[in-house]
């Protein structure tokens, strides 16, 4: 059989370390086939003004870290440039681009710049999936697969490799001979079946992930796939919607597998801090909470998760302080009921989530809630009633994000039909800024709260007229900001 090798790109933002499970476990799918792999990856280029967590630092929501006092700086070289160099020299006979909404357009500009090579290429993730019709339009992309990968580019380079047609490929879109084929999609692959992910292609920098103000030597390990809540903020939705028919999306991954999986890695990459993916890490049988608990203790590395405020139990919380559970993240997302219910599909009441925070409140487990502001139709007032909640549930960590209508989620129809942005617009970063423009709030007011948000909700109401202040983006108000930021982390952080 000929050699066959697939470049991958992992089309990331800017120094965002943590890594990703789909992409290793693709390549050790592909691995597993004799397929040689190379990953070209954007992490540690230059593609942006300011990374996530600097913004995260700047809004008082994490500490602040330097990757510099590790040595990690980005690349001075052209991202452009190196990529077309990278191609040159591997020469594959695959170019696979993994890319979310907000780096799509840089993906682009990479497939652009080897267009000329004449190389396949397929572009995949949940861009890709939600708006296969936008990408597949550019002349620059052969293929798109809608849905999960590993299956489908498995399948793809078996056929290439051997001169097979390709044109019904399930998951995959195919441009062929003036024709374009859209096929169906394929249930999802039971998570037993897995391959453990591969790392050996991705670059030692990618493992340190700042988390709690250390940086630390990070693993990101697979629990779920999906989620079995629908918001209508979270393209979760969309997979939901897209699978219904197959079976369904959501999956969770057997625990001795995971627990194998982190084993291994441990030792060979000597991890220090562990990710666990799942969208709601506490929701699922009391039967697999109980044999997490009963095994993790043989990995024994701290570790973080999120969880919905409804399945934080007294047993449930005991047991992750005894097994050494780091952080938690719990999403309150508004403090307004009727805008939770309604429009978020989010059914549970304040009551419940001052009642989850209390749970974890003398557990010694780092805990944030997580925050979203610029919801459609989400007036200043509203945004008001997330900060009260706050303010009760007197937490210690305040995480607060910009709604972004990514392709997927159901709340992207709604802002489209409304008007507040179009159907090829790009959503942002949600660390960085809002995406849309509403009558009822503008971006500059967004920004303002966004940054001021964890001084409404620490600082007695007294000094609110003052916090209004350090809204503005002005002189004045940036002085007023600054002074009560080295209040806040003084005080606070």
């Amino acid at each position: 059989m000929k050699d066959f090798k697939v470049l991958l790109i992992n089309c990331n933002t800017m120094l965002d370390t943590l890594v990703t499970a789909g992409i290793g476990i693709l390549s050790a799918c592909l691995k597993q086939e004799g397929i040689e792999v190379k990953l070209f990856d954007t992490t540690f280029y230059r593609t942006a003004e300011r990374t996530g967590d600097e913004a995260r630092a700047y809004a008082l929501q994490v500490k602040p870290t330097n990757f510099e006092d590790l040595g990690i700086i980005p690349e001075k070289g052209d991202v452009i440039e190196e990529f077309s160099r990278t191609v040159a020299d591997f020469k594959p006979d695959l170019i696979g681009l993994s890319c979310i909404e907000v780096t799509w357009p840089l993906g682009l500009k990479l497939l652009n710049a080897v267009r000329h090579t004449g190389i396949p290429t397929i572009v995949g993730g949940a861009y890709a999936t939600f708006g296969a019709d936008i990408v597949i339009r550019q002349p620059a992309v052969d293929m798109v697969c809608v849905g999960e990968g590993e299956q489908a580019l498995t399948e793809l380079c078996r056929k290439l490799r051997k001169g097979d047609d390709i044109a019904h490929i399930k998951n995959i879109w195919v441009k062929k001979d003036g024709k374009l084929f859209k096929n169906p999609i394929r249930p999802g692959m039971p998570m037993k079946e897995l391959p453990f992910q591969d790392w050996e292609l991705y670059d030692k920098r990618r493992f340190w992930k700042p988390m709690g103000g250390k940086i630390s030597v990070t693993g990101t390990f697979e629990m779920n796939r999906g989620c079995p809540y629908t918001c209508t903020f979270c393209i979760n939705s969309g997979f939901h919607n897209l699978y219904e028919g197959v079976g369904g999306y959501y999956r969770e991954q057997e625990i001795p597998r995971l627990i194998d999986e982190m084993l291994e890695k441990k030792e060979a990459y000597d991890l220090a801090f562990v990710y666990l993916v799942a969208e709601s890490f506490l929701t699922t049988n009391h039967s697999r909470i109980e044999e997490f608990g009963r095994l993790y203790p043989q990995v024994g590395l701290p570790f973080w998760v999120e969880a919905r405020p409804e399945s934080i139990s007294k047993d449930k919380v005991a047991m992750l302080r005894e097994i050494g559970c780091e952080g938690i993240s719990v999403g309150v997302e508004s403090g307004n009921e009727d805008l939770r219910r309604n429009k978020l599909g989010r059914n549970l009441t304040n009551e419940r989530i001052i009642q989850a925070f209390d749970l974890l409140a003398d557990s010694n487990i780092r805990v944030s809630a997580n925050n979203i502001i610029g919801f459609p139709t989400e007036t200043r007032e509203m945004i008001f009633d997330t900060i009260e909640l706050d303010r009760q549930i007197n937490v210690k960590g305040v995480m607060v994000s910009f709604f972004s209508p990514y392709r997927g989620c159901t709340l992207r129809e709604v802002c489209e039909l409304e008007g507040y942005l179009k159907e090829e617009d790009i959503a942002g970063d949600y660390r960085l800024g809002p995406s849309m423009r509403m009558p009822q709030i503008s971006p500059d007011e967004l920004l303002g709260l966004h940054r001021t948000f964890p001084l409404y909700v620490k600082f007695p109401k007294s000094e609110w007229k003052t916090i209004r202040l350090a809204e503005q983006n002005t002189t004045a108000g940036n002085a007023v900001y600054k002074e009560l930021a080295q209040r806040y982390m003084k005080e606070f952080m």
